[in-house]
Order: C-alpha cells, then structure tokens, then sequence
C-alpha cells in the first residue's frame, strides 16, 4: 500500500485562489496545423464550466493540456495555482480526467481496479464509490472488458470521482450513456460536485443537459477563442429576434447585419439569433429595416441554439448565415 502524502504535500500555489485553471495565449500545433491557437481563458474556482466548440475545434486539445498529457507548443496552464509541467504525484491526487476514449485495465474486476486506485487517493470516498456503483449498476466482481461502452465509461467516472478531486477534466463524459443514465449523472453527480465545491471542466456535445448546470461557457473554434463568460451573460448577450410584417414578400438583409448570427424568413415573419449589446439601438435599427413590421421581439435563445448558430455562422447552408 501507497503511503498518504503528507498534507504539506498537497498544497499547492496559492497565487491566484480563485481560479481553478488558467490558460495564457496556449498554442498547440500538430505539424503545420494549429489545433489551439493564442486560447486565453480563466476556470472560477468552484465552477462548472462547459467547453464548448464543434468536432476539430480543439476542446480535447486544450483539456489533455490542462492535465499534461500534452505540452503546449506556446503559452502557459495553470491548475490550481501551479503550472501545469510543476505538478507533483500528489498535486495529481486533487486532479480528475476522465475522457471517451480513456482505457481501463481490461483484466480486472471493478472491484481489485477501485483496491488498487484507492491506497493512491488520501481523499478517496468509499462511500461515494459504493453510491455511484449502486447509481450506475455496476456489478463489482464483472471484469472491466466485459463492460458495454456505456459502462465503461461509468466506470470510469467513478474512478475519477470517487476521489472527491478539487478540479474534474472531463472529455464527452457522456458517450455511451442512454438517456436514464446521462440523465441521472447530470442532475446527480455533476449537482453533486457543484455542491462539494468542486471545479469541473466539461467538454460535451450534449447542451440541454449541461444547460441546467453550467454558470460558464467556454467556446472554440478552428483553434480559437470566441468568448468566455458567465452563463448569464450569454443568455443576455445572445437572443432571438423576431420580426413581424405585414408583407407577403418579406426578405432578409443582404448582407447580414453584423450583430445577426443567422436568420430565416417563415411566411410574414423574419426570426434571427442575434449579438445584444444595446436592445434599444438594434430595435431601432430593425424598424427602419422593416418599416411595415407590425412586431419587434426578442427572446432567450438556449445554449443550443447558439452552439449550433455560432458552429454553422459563415457556411452559408440552408439558413442565411453571416461571414465572419
């Protein structure tokens, strides 16, 4: 058995308390081609906090980073006040990553793989892992290579969580899991950590889940930043616009304004997700656009609604789009 780190031992940097990761300017390059480029960001202490991005974008680049799998080609990480590349074993202790494509010891049991993690973790929670493996009904005595994709990856999770880690990286955690179980590991295990006062760091394509939990979104694309910010003001920054008019022939502006994302035309009405900086100056800008509208309205958009805006702006499919 592994002796407990001293509790000295765990501490780490406390220069910036309340960030749990920061990246500065990180770049990474696979040959000629930049998956991240000059990506800035800061991870409140304490948060969840949804990378977002579409397939390619860079999101698990910046997540294997973050953990030191990967070496930045430029910038720096850091986690929990200490770089990245100074991280300790026991610094590691505090730190959870669990991704789609992680590998099990296919030869053991859940049981002797959670004897054989558990000496390594001074914070390891018998009584979490017992709850998770009763939530996710995972029969302990099974070798892990007989588990299905959904089980091994809730397997995985309760390796990574039954630590109780301070920061939790997690990469598409949600792969393979039916709607019951991704349910119930949203409401429960994430509502849990946010509960502890855990940090986690989430990458998924599945948003109406997430929704009802992250306080910050992150989002990339082609390698780059777009904006980082409380989920609250997204939800300010971002809207629908609804036009009413009383024309037949309604069309949209060509080009598209700068603050619409994309739009559409459904008979006499014009709806666009559209950039709020000044509710009041884009109403009036719209009214001289349509002098006929009968109605100007705006309402939330959903954190779908902008993924999927922000993925397909500038690529001039089915709906209007604007160039960047």
């Amino acid at each position: 058995m592994t002796d407990s780190p001293a509790p000295e031992a765990l501490r780490m940097s406390s220069a910036s308390p309340r960030a749990a990761v920061e990246v500065a300017g990180v770049t990474h390059r696979y040959g000629r081609t930049d998956a991240l480029h000059d990506v800035s960001l800061t991870v409140p202490s304490g948060s969840v906090f949804a990378l977002l991005g579409p397939n390619g974008a860079g999101k698990s680049t910046l997540l294997q980073c973050a953990v030191g799998l990967l070496a930045p080609t430029a910038g720096s990480i850091r986690v929990l006040g200490t770089p990245v590349e100074q991280l300790t074993a026991a610094h590691r202790t505090r730190i959870g990553y669990v991704a789609e494509s992680q590998q099990l010891p296919s030869g053991l049991t859940l049981a002797e793989l959670e004897r054989w993690l558990a000496p390594l973790y001074p914070t390891w929670d018998h009584a979490l892992a017992n709850a998770l493996r009763t939530r996710f009904d995972l029969d302990p005595s099974r070798r892990l290579r007989t588990f299905s994709r959904g089980q091994h990856m809730q397997a995985a999770l309760l390796c990574a969580l039954a630590p109780r880690p301070d920061v939790l990286f997690m990469d598409e955690p949600f792969a393979g899991l039916d709607v019951a179980v991704k349910d119930d590991l949203v409401r429960g295990v994430l509502e849990l950590s946010g509960n502890e006062g855990w940090t986690v760091v989430i990458a998924s394509h599945d948003l109406t889940e997430l929704e009802l939990l992250v306080d910050h979104v992150a989002f990339l694309k082609h390698g780059a930043l777009q904006f980082s910010e409380p989920m609250e003001v997204l939800r300010s920054r971002f809207q629908w616009l609804e036009v009413h008019t009383g024309t037949r022939d309604v069309r949209l502006p060509s080009p598209l304004p700068a603050a619409w994302v994309r739009a559409e035309v459904a008979g006499q009405r014009v709806r666009a997700l559209v950039r709020v900086s000044n509710e009041s100056e884009l109403r009036g800008a719209v009214q001289a656009m349509y002098p006929d509208a009968t109605r100007v309205a705006f309402e939330e958009a959903s954190l779908t609604d902008v993924f999927i805006g922000l993925a397909r702006e500038g690529r001039g499919d089915a709906l209007a789009s604007r160039a960047d």
